[in-house]
């Protein structure tokens, strides 16, 4: 069973295409999270989602940005049950 569903990876791809042709310049985590705001059902995690975009990126030979962009949130801290942050 393939990871992605093929509508994500067409989206991906024409974003990364989209990215190219305006900016000549491949923003990984901002493709990966408008892929996850996109998809929110998929079952896959951003880091999943850069190394996608990393890939199209590369078979692209893009140059790439690896800036995570301001209007999407951060990852809550990782607690364990009794509320502890983890580190």
């Amino acid at each position: 069973m393939p990871r992605l569903s093929i509508k994500l990876l067409q989206e991906l791809h024409a974003a990364v295409r989209r990215a190219l042709e305006r900016d000549r310049l491949l923003n990984v985590p901002a493709i990966a999270w408008q892929m996850k705001a996109l998809f929110p059902n998929e079952n896959i995690s951003i880091a999943e989602l850069e190394a996608e975009v990393m890939a199209a990126g590369m078979a692209m030979d893009a140059a790439m940005l690896f800036e995570r962009p301001e209007s999407y949130p951060a990852h809550p801290p990782l607690r364990d049950p009794e509320g502890t942050t983890l580190h």
